[in-house]
């Protein structure tokens, strides 16, 4: 059976522009070119894999047909065409979701390569979409077998994770009926809990497990991990009170976290009050880029992060609750 086609958009002004890519790109790939943005858009049910675009044009700049782009098809890989690179505009586009840009005058390997990366880029985000609906279709068949199956995929690529998420979730119903959570609450925040960290099933098992700080790209692709875990929890109807505990528990209260980058109250309770349990056991973890806090020294330092990544009223509403948990030995036994 003849495999289809990869479908590639040339959108330029400038037809030799147009010709040029085109001519490169041709023995690979079905190739379409355009001199109007606007014909592009009127013409996206082709159902294009890959979009080169210049940024200057007349009818529309390409930042603006990038924007419209990933709002009709935002699987799209996007390209962007300059002859004079700007910082300004290169990040904008970079933040609308484009994948590379090419300078002009460009050479016929430069343009092969970015294609085939960007290519590459949206397999791999096909891939992981299948895996999430399965995941989902198999979530919603059997919950509690799914579940382990779940931790132990993860703790496969992560063995820090499964660990941790048992933590995690122990210490919140611990601190939860402290501070007065009712118990049938803290059995969803509980199950939310020991699947927060599952979207890492999704993420490059070399990246997890690397030694030393990620790189700038390395951590983008980590910062994922919150909504793909959301993706594939989403369905389970008892899980809806909790799953705010998936998808926010990397915001922090001054706004600076992911994935939406919510600040204060913005974040829901249950993601601001796991927020400070997660960042808890994390320094007291021993890690392979790093030594584990004391009890002590990790509470300082939720106390420092007030106001910063951390619930200020929270943080003084649990601080007594930790330091008592700590005098009866129960952090000890985590």
């Amino acid at each position: 059976m003849e495999t289809k086609k990869v479908t590639i958009f040339v959108v330029d002004d400038e037809i030799s522009v147009q010709e040029s890519l085109r001519m490169i790109l041709k023995d690979e790939y079905n190739v379409f070119t355009f001199s109007r943005p606007e014909d592009a858009l009127a013409d996206i049910s082709l159902g294009p894999d890959l979009i080169f675009t210049d940024i200057r044009m007349v009818s529309m700049d390409g930042i603006r047909f990038l924007e419209k782009v990933k709002k009709i098809r935002p699987q799209v890989e996007v390209i962007m065409i300059t002859a004079y690179p700007d910082f300004s505009s290169s990040l904008q586009a970079f933040r609308l979701g484009a994948f590379d840009y090419i300078v002009k005058p460009f050479g016929k390997d430069q343009v092969l390569e970015a294609a085939r990366k960007a290519l590459q880029k949206k397999d791999e985000a096909m891939r992981t979409a299948r895996m999430i609906e399965d995941l989902r279709k198999a979530v919603e068949f059997n919950y509690e077998a799914t579940t382990r199956a779940l931790v132990l995929a993860v703790d496969a690529k992560d063995s820090y994770t499964a660990e941790h998420s048992r933590r995690t979730s122990e210490l919140l119903v611990k601190l939860g009926r402290r501070i007065g959570i009712p118990d049938s609450r803290l059995i969803i925040y509980k199950r939310a809990a020991e699947l927060h960290d599952i979207g890492k099933i999704g993420i490059e098992e070399s990246i997890l497990r690397k030694k030393g700080p990620f790189t700038p790209s390395e951590f983008q692709i980590v910062k994922q991990h919150p909504v793909i875990g959301y993706q594939i929890l989403q369905p389970i109807t008892f899980l809806k009170e909790g799953l705010d505990i998936v998808l926010y528990h990397h915001e922090r209260y001054d706004g600076k976290g992911y994935p939406k980058g919510l600040k204060g109250k913005q974040i829901p309770f249950p993601a601001r009050l796991f927020t400070i349990i997660d960042a808890y056991d994390a320094m007291t973890t021993k890690r392979c880029y790093r030594d584990k806090l004391s009890p002590e020294e990790a509470i300082k330092e939720i106390t420092r992060q007030k106001d910063k990544q951390f619930d200020p009223s929270l943080v003084d509403l649990l601080i007594p609750h930790f330091m008592t948990l700590k005098q009866d030995g129960y952090l000890d036994n985590l």
